[in-house]
């Protein structure tokens, strides 16, 4: 019976502790002017990047960026520039600390010469 107690109350420690908030942030046509008008959707990208607090108030890891979720979408299909971006914000918090992760959606293009 003191095993079975034991093992109850390690998976309610492991698995509690979690809550999940997300907001969409925004939404733009492209990330930066257009070089040119005159391109190719190469297709779809979604990437994210993360960064951990312990205790709520000190980095573990470097801060969730928007920029490198930005180039990491475009390298995904060996592109030149983003457009129709979607980015929303999650946060996780749980009893050591929390976690914040950038989401960035689009479709990556190719300038055409």
């Amino acid at each position: 019976m003191r095993q079975l107690l034991c093992i109850v109350f390690f998976c309610i420690i492991a698995y509690s502790g979690c809550i999940s908030t997300q907001h969409v942030a925004g939404y733009e046509p492209h990330v930066r002017p257009l070089k040119s008008f005159e391109y190719e959707i190469l297709g779809d990208a979604e990437s994210f990047t993360s960064n951990f607090n312990l205790l709520w108030f000190f980095n573990v890891t470097p801060l969730a960026n928007f920029d490198r979720a930005i180039s990491d979408a475009i390298n995904q299909k060996n592109g030149d520039d983003l457009i129709e971006i979607s980015w929303w914000i999650q946060r996780q918090y749980w009893i050591v600390g929390t976690i914040n992760i950038v989401h960035i959606k689009g479709k990556v293009i190719k300038y055409k010469e």
